[in-house]
């Protein structure tokens, strides 16, 4: 299959995008915790390669043993089968939207549509989950979904946070005693206004 079919993709990943989301958030949080990230001469590619390894560590330790997904950790990445049908990898996200990569053999494989990773079928759908950082660095403007051809996005959806359910709060129950004012009597040295 060329260009993986969005629907299909979204529907075989939806009951995961939760468990995604959050394997992306507690890495970046790791990232936000982390006491020497302040130090680095090249920081964002520190980051990139700091928060890789936080992402890969949650996903592993979220995913490994689900009967639904068959991690493949290899010696400098890790991939994903879901449902022996979409097969993923984290990837910071570059300034065209997908992720950003050392032009290797195994990437091309990945990033071309028509490229079939060995040992697995060429009908699998490859997609990335891609995070991309602010314009500064504190947060994550995006985290997506990601299907790309070579260096463009093909398409893409977001994984949002979950939202979060908002509970009511019952209503007040009236007072039923009404609050009592009572004056407060002028010191001796205050004079009234009326005699000024």
């Amino acid at each position: 299959m060329p260009v993986p079919n969005q629907d299909e993709v979204k529907a075989l990943l939806a009951k995961f995008e939760t468990r995604l989301r959050s394997v992306v958030d507690g890495a970046w949080r790791e990232w936000q915790e982390f006491p020497l990230r302040g130090r680095f001469i090249f920081q964002r590619r520190a980051r990139a390669v700091i928060v890789f390894d936080f992402i890969a560590r949650l996903a592993v330790a979220e995913f490994d043993g689900d009967p639904d997904v068959r991690v493949d950790v290899k010696k400098q990445t890790v991939h994903f089968l879901f449902r022996d049908q979409v097969f993923l990898r984290f990837k910071k996200g570059n300034e065209k939207g997908v992720g950003s990569n050392i032009a290797t053999q195994a990437v091309l494989d990945f990033i071309d549509p028509q490229g079939v990773i060995p040992g697995l079928v060429p009908e699998i759908m490859k997609i990335e989950i891609v995070y991309t950082p602010d314009k500064i660095g504190v947060g994550l403007e995006e985290v997506a979904v990601v299907a790309r051809g070579l260096q463009k996005r093909i398409w893409a959806y977001p994984l949002d946070r979950p939202s979060a359910v908002i509970e009511p709060m019952p209503p007040r129950a009236p007072d039923v005693t009404p609050p009592a004012v009572v004056p407060r009597q002028p010191a001796p040295e205050e004079k009234p206004l009326d005699q000024e």
